[in-house]
């Protein structure tokens, strides 16, 4: 067998490196068991004497000897790695590090067909490390000092084992990520505080990979353990907040529904209208979120709840509904927005049978391009449907205009078209404009907090990383309506008009709902009002607007003066809680000063006091090591020491003067103790909770389908689907604990003082 030797020299036109010294390289030879290497042997950068290792140096543990190699390996341009170690039981004897660089195993891989780079050519720069039985230290009993290799200082911050992310750059990464920082804008702020890329001892890579592997890290079979375990917090910090878990037979979670303490209590105000709309490619598992969307007196979109599901069946909903209504002591809203969904329209019809089910008018109309493409001019069919929709003003009106516009564009047999018509009374806005709806005409309320979600987490995110992000939306809803709150009471919005009754809503109402109020005033100057008859103190009045140049609607006004009531036939007030333009154009005409108490809703108002906004929002607090804890405290005491020690230079001195006294002081305690600490870890004892299994994870292949596609993007994936076999990959998610326990469908076990209870027999189902 013919073995040849390998020149490992480096072609110095393809390797940029420098040379601290003149001095010829050395050419000798690695005997290896059969055969020889031939290497070149490239002289040392110039480094510190006290740098350099020596035969005969000691070190109290082999960890400080590996980390003053290491400091060598950096101030001589290279870095180590671990060799071998022999070991005598549980003991380490000795041990040898050597180059990085330093031979490798070989690839199978022909190298015409290896593309990926490699660093191993045969180094033999090392140091061999022994203990001392009597003296129980170790030493460096043989020592290499030559490279095969060039090496570079000004490029050691390059190589991996020199890179490092401190305290300070770890915990910052945290929070950016928890605040839905991405990892680029993160590096580039540590750039630009830095004064440059040259400045840091990392990389962009580094703060990627530590997102991936440290801050998101969470298993799939941990991370139900820990969604149960954040459940059982949120409990025990807030004895009202609610959530019940429904499980499969091996434990998995099928469906899962929360709600903290302050949205209960916001329900007694702002309960009277919800939205409810379901989302996807939120988790890793498929499961589908929903959230429960109600309005608060600035029109603003808050929280009710947020679920889980593993389908969107009948029976799931059916759960969904029932497990809310406990969570809001039993009291249906009188208004329920949804999708086009027929699953939610029969379990809402089974578990709300007094409620007003309204179908989002948003879907419905979006989804005319793709149901009537196919007919001629359909462009002119979808203004049309919008113009019969929008613009009927009595339910007759709306009937004989839909008929008319099925004739006249032969859309009479469309099924979709004739569905739609059966559903009308959950649609279309004149049949639901005498209910009040709160300003709500579709579920974008919803598609609001999906929208927030979407901007932290992905398809892949786990349901800590969900359940975390969920406590920033319920935060950030908190805050947004105390700054409203605040405006309220700091500011006021002057008047448009002299009118005494704008005043009169100037005064009660918060500053959202007031400029809606002020909208009406403004557009009532387009308005002509017309008396058409009187008796009794109870007038009729026709009320033209003025929408276009040449074209008026017009609205039929009824004012009962003995009563003070006004009623227009648009239902604005009705359905949104707001005058219209038509009412105060004849409450005008009437010359009322005042308008009655029954047209100032307490909904909108500023000045009435909810208990809700005594409770703060729950917010898990992050789960830290003891370290972190403490450098997080110890970063915000010196905060304000260093904002005055900047005041002058004298200041600046004493502080550093200080530093370097305490530095010093610790350095010392922590060589008198050789370097171990202790760290104290508590953990609950969740037994329940640690049976708790994640959903087989579903893995998919390439972009998520988050939009709306064309028809024929819709038949080239239906075409490629039925080629394609599909493939389904169960994750065993048992561990030894929880095997025991797979085939109980009752929990009975005590934890942090709250028992899992079971709604009904053979039902897994755990909930507070």
């Amino acid at each position: 067998m013919d073995h040849s030797t390998s020149d490992c020299q480096l072609n110095p036109g393809e390797v940029d490196y420098e040379f601290e010294s003149n001095e010829v390289p050395e050419v000798y030879y690695i005997r290896h068991d059969w055969f020889l290497t031939r290497c070149i042997v490239q002289p040392l950068s110039v480094v510190d004497d006290e740098l350099v290792p020596k035969v005969g140096m000691t070190f109290t543990t082999l960890e400080d000897a590996g980390k003053f190699y290491r400091n060598y390996a950096k101030a001589a341009g290279f870095s180590t790695r671990v060799r071998c170690t022999n070991r005598k039981g549980n003991e380490i004897k000795n041990q040898l590090i050597t180059c990085s660089r330093e031979e490798k195993w070989k690839s199978k891989i022909s190298p015409t067909e290896k593309t990926n780079p490699t660093a191993g050519l045969n180094y033999p720069a090392r140091i061999y490390i022994h203990t001392l039985k009597d003296v129980g230290a170790w030493i460096i009993s043989k020592v290499v000092l030559d490279h095969s290799h060039p090496c570079c200082p000004s490029k050691t911050e390059m190589l991996k084992q020199h890179r490092e992310l401190s305290m300070s750059i770890r915990r910052t990464i945290e929070n950016n990520d928890e605040a839905g920082i991405r990892p680029s804008k993160t590096y580039q702020s540590f750039v630009a505080a830095a004064g440059g890329h040259r400045e840091l001892n990392f990389i962009e890579k580094d703060v990627r990979n530590y997102i991936t592997r440290e801050v998101r890290n969470v298993s799939e079979q941990e991370d139900a353990k820990e969604f149960g375990k954040y459940l059982l917090r949120m409990k025990e910090k807030n004895q009202n907040f609610f959530f019940e878990l429904q499980l499969e037979e091996d434990q998995s979670i099928k469906l899962a529904f929360w709600a903290d303490a302050r949205s209960r209590a916001a329900f007694e105000y702002f309960g009277d209208v919800i939205s409810f709309d379901t989302t996807y490619n939120t988790n890793r598992y498929n499961l589908v979120c929903g959230s429960f969307v109600r309005v608060n007196h600035h029109g603003q979109s808050t929280l009710l709840g947020c679920s889980l599901m593993k389908n969107e069946e009948i029976e799931s909903f059916k759960w969904l509904f029932q497990c809310w209504l406990r969570c809001m002591g039993g009291n249906a809203p009188k208004g329920f927005l949804t999708d086009q969904c027929a699953s939610m329209k029969r379990a809402l019809k089974a578990c709300m049978p007094t409620t007003i089910h309204c179908w989002c008018i948003w879907h419905i109309m979006k989804k005319i391009p793709s149901k009537l493409n196919g007919y001629k001019g359909h462009a002119d069919i979808e203004q049309e449907m919008s113009q019969v929709v929008w613009n009927s003003h009595s339910k007759d009106s709306f009937d004989r205009n839909w008929n008319d516009f099925l004739l006249n564009f032969g859309l009479a047999d469309n099924k979709w078209l004739s569905d739609l018509y059966e559903d009308r009374h959950i649609w279309v806005p004149i049949y639901l404009d005498h209910h009040f709806w709160a300003g709500m005409r579709s579920t974008q309320r919803s598609k609001s907090m999906h929208s927030f979600f979407n901007k932290y987490i992905t398809r892949n995110s786990s349901l800590i990383q969900f359940v975390k992000q969920y406590d920033n939306c319920l935060g950030s809803r908190e805050q947004a309506k105390r700054e409203s709150d605040a405006a309220d009471f700091h500011t006021i919005i002057p008047c448009a008009t002299k009118s005494s009754i704008e005043a009169q809503f100037q005064e009660a109402y918060t500053h959202a709902k007031f400029r809606k109020v002020q909208a009406q005033f403004r557009g009532k100057a387009n308005c002509i009002t017309r008396l058409k008859n009187s008796a009794l103190g109870y007038s009729v009045y026709e009320v033209g607007e003025q929408v276009y140049s040449s074209i008026f609607n017009k609205f039929v006004v009824t004012y009962d003066s003995v009563a003070a009531e006004v009623k227009c036939q648009c239902l604005l007030f009705e359905s949104r809680g707001i005058l219209c333009r038509h009412a105060l154009s004849v409450l005008s005409f009437e010359q009322v000063s005042q308008v009655s108490p029954r047209y100032i809703l307490e909904r909108w108002s500023k000045k009435v006091k909810r208990r809700h906004t005594h409770i703060k929002s729950s917010h898990d607090e992050p789960l830290m090591e003891p370290r972190s804890k403490r450098f997080d405290q110890l970063v915000f005491r010196s905060q304000n020491i260093c904002e005055f020690a900047s005041e002058s230079e004298e200041l600046t001195t004493i502080l550093h003067r200080a530093y370097n006294n305490i530095m010093a002081e610790m350095e010392a305690l922590k060589a008198k103790r050789n370097g171990t600490s202790s760290l104290s870890h508590e953990d609950a004892n969740l037994e329940s909770v640690n049976e708790l299994q994640s959903p087989p994870r579903i893995r998919t292949r390439g972009r998520p389908k988050n939009r709306l596609g064309s028809k024929l993007e819709k038949q080239i994936a239906n075409a490629t689907k039925k080629k394609k076999t599909k493939v389904l990959s169960e994750i065993n998610l048992f561990d030894a604990t929880s095997a025991a326990h797979s085939n109980s469908s009752q929990y009975q076990g005590h934890v942090m003082n709250y028992q899992f209870r079971v709604q009904a027999a053979g039902d897994n189902s755990l909930g507070v």
